[in-house]
């Protein structure tokens, strides 16, 4: 027994031995004889992933992206085999100028599938992605955005009924802006995408997928840094709570019972909606057609992001309004000599509000939706990247927040000036090539003219109906974690019903 004991101690002794071997090897090669060597960067992070790791996982990792830019330049090797730009040359060079096999794909690590998972708009597969993008391309045209415009109308006056109702008491309501924002983004993509909403305007409280949508990025934030550390990557997993799991689950479950709901509505009454525009594309001649599972996976990603990101935005918005009173007249004072009266406000008539849109633009500078960049892989050969070569299997991000941070790109970069944005701008010297919020190129947000359309008509209808004002302290917007999305703390807002 005393012999078997020892062999056994023996052997675990020889596999922490190797381990530590292979482990400083692995440590000593990334420092000094890794391809990206020369890229500068702080060693604890060039030497493991394990840094970079930490820093997402507690929901900072845009304010540190954003420190190691300022120390280290604008391009910061954050990971043994990982580059950071904030060089708007990026843009380009990452996500425009390749055809064929030199097309920069996106990191298949970071949103690694099990075999035989469907395919969907976020492929990494680039003829899987084109295959969904013009499947749902016809439901975000100009023409589209214009159908969907008495959607947008119903839903926000809905909302803003509610404030009145709450105000009629004593003349103000007091609201958490941030739920109620997220009530009308989920109730919006809930009728486009299904052509029917959760009713969380209407109840004014939360669906449960709702509230379950809202966990999944951080939920998929755990999954994609765990599948980093390949091989322990199964053990790792073990480790992630089941409550995250089981939301999860919830989540596709949902989405798979909401297509099949819609799929058994023929036709006619749900022309408008984005499971609409897939069918559509499935009759055309020639075409691959998307499957069920894949329609399932498509509506659920579609649901997360365009509901997630519009309220997001929206709640940066009221944030810097509310810490920038004169901002905050100027807006309103373009909205209220535009308008005599709340049914004059629609989807077309305020999408010339030059102020109202430069605020958007500027807020989503300061707090953009997507912090953070998905890295993209390097193919076999490399590349040039911003003038330097990248050798292939490297993986490139261009990360919003600390690009729009830099004085290189922007001139008082964390200073709230809407007017940047407008023909009288102070700061003529900014690069606006580096500014892309909905990313560019083939990957390029399809929501991006719905998005717009349905920020400029929220905040114009609260601010023509209502003086608003802070009903607590208010912090910056970026204190806030981000798990792919900004965490959202309540931001509690009065709301004086104007006479």
């Amino acid at each position: 027994m005393f012999h078997i004991l020892s062999a056994f101690v023996g052997y675990g002794a020889l596999c922490a031995s190797a381990a530590l071997l292979f482990g400083t090897f692995k440590i000593t090669y990334n420092l000094f004889f890794h391809p990206l060597r020369r890229y500068p960067g702080p060693k604890t992070w060039a030497a493991t992933r394990l840094a970079w790791a930490v820093s997402m996982q507690s929901g900072n990792l845009h304010r540190r992206l954003h420190e190691l830019h300022q120390e280290y330049g604008p391009i910061v090797r954050i990971a043994p085999n990982e580059l950071s730009y904030i060089d708007a040359r990026a843009w380009k060079d990452i996500f425009m100028s390749h055809t064929g096999d030199k097309v920069i794909t996106k990191n298949g690590t970071w949103g690694k599938q099990p075999p035989g998972a469907p395919e969907s708009i976020m492929s990494i597969n680039e003829a899987a992605h084109t295959r969904h993008r013009r499947a749902l391309m016809g439901a975000f045209t100009e023409h589209a955005v214009a159908e969907h415009a008495p959607i947008l109308e119903y839903f926000v006056g809905l909302m803003i009924s509610k404030f009145k109702e709450q105000a009629a008491v004593d003349g103000q309501a007091v609201v958490n802006i941030i739920s109620w924002l997220d009530f009308l983004t989920f109730d919006i993509s809930g009728a486009l995408s299904f052509g029917e909403s959760f009713d969380c305007v209407k109840n004014g409280k939360a669906h449960p997928w709702v509230d379950i949508t809202i966990a999944f990025g951080k939920g998929s934030t755990l999954v994609a840094a765990v599948n980093f550390f390949s091989p322990l990557d199964k053990l790792l997993k073990l480790a992630i709570p089941r409550s995250i799991l089981k939301k999860v689950e919830y989540h596709k479950a949902i989405a798979k019972a909401k297509v099949q709901q819609r799929l058994s509505v023929q036709d006619g009454t749900k022309s408008q909606d984005y499971v609409y525009s897939i069918l559509q594309y499935n009759r055309q001649k020639g075409e691959v057609k998307i499957s069920q599972e894949e329609l399932e996976v498509d509506m659920s990603l579609l649901i997360f992001a365009g509901a997630e990101t519009t309220s997001a935005a929206m709640a940066s918005i009221f944030n810097a309004l509310l810490r920038h009173p004169s901002a905050l007249r100027k807006v309103e004072d373009e909205v209220r000599k535009n308008f005599q009266h709340e049914d004059e406000i629609k989807v077309e008539t305020v999408a010339h509000l030059e102020y109202l849109t430069a605020v958007i633009e500027e807020s989503v500078r300061l707090y953009p939706p997507a912090s953070l960049g998905i890295p993209r892989v390097i193919p076999k050969g490399g590349e040039n990247i911003c003038g330097q070569w990248v050798p292939g299997d490297t993986f490139v991000s261009l990360n919003q927040y600390p690009a729009y941070r830099s004085p290189s790109n922007f001139n008082s970069p964390d200073s709230f000036v809407p007017e940047r944005f407008t023909p009288q701008t102070p700061f003529p010297t900014d690069n606006m090539s580096a500014f892309q919020p909905f990313s560019t190129g083939r990957h390029k947000c399809l929501g991006q003219k719905l998005a717009m359309a349905e920020m400029r008509l929220t905040i114009a209808r609260i601010l023509f109906s209502f003086d608003i004002n802070a009903a607590q302290e208010v912090r910056d917007f970026a204190e806030q974690q981000t798990f792919f999305v900004w965490q959202r703390k309540p931001l509690n807002i009065g709301l004086k019903l104007r006479e």
